[in-house]
């Protein structure tokens, strides 16, 4: 037996049996939907079509699966968006409500918004250089 017969056969009987960590579903039920990244305009790509997501989620994975006429967009196992499948390639399709409150955005050029995410430093003492001189000379000058 050949080490890709191998490979396919673990991958059958054991990875894509399991339950995923973060999804907390089986592999193998998750096989048609995709794992993407919401960009930091709060859309997601699918099938050349761009669809909104609440902003909330810029930066995190989602999966993004068609349930009949619709395209739903999953995050932890929980249904986070879902919209009509866009009726051609290269659409954005939008639902004001996902934009609604974004901290330091706004709209730009061509209606386009962009998250501005911003992390705060955590807060550090500032001393002066002296109360370290004297500790490494050992208390003396």
């Amino acid at each position: 037996m050949d080490f890709n017969t191998e490979l396919r056969q673990w991958v059958d009987g054991v990875a894509n049996q399991r339950v995923h960590g973060t999804t907390r579903e089986l592999v193998l039920a998750r096989s048609d939907d995709e794992l993407r990244k919401v960009a930091r305009d709060a859309y997601v790509s699918w099938q050349a079509s761009r669809y909104s997501v609440p902003w909330q989620y810029v930066g995190k994975e989602v999966w993004v699966h068609e349930h009949g006429s619709d395209v739903e967009v999953h995050h932890g196992g929980k249904r986070i968006a879902v919209h009509s499948r866009s009726e051609r390639r290269h659409q954005v399709i939008t639902q004001r409500p996902h934009h609604e409150g974004i901290p330091l955005g706004g709209e730009r050029g061509g209606g386009k918004i962009l998250i501005q995410m911003r992390e705060t430093a955590p807060s550090v003492e500032v001393r002066p250089l002296a109360a370290y001189e004297s500790v490494a000379m050992g208390g003396a000058r």
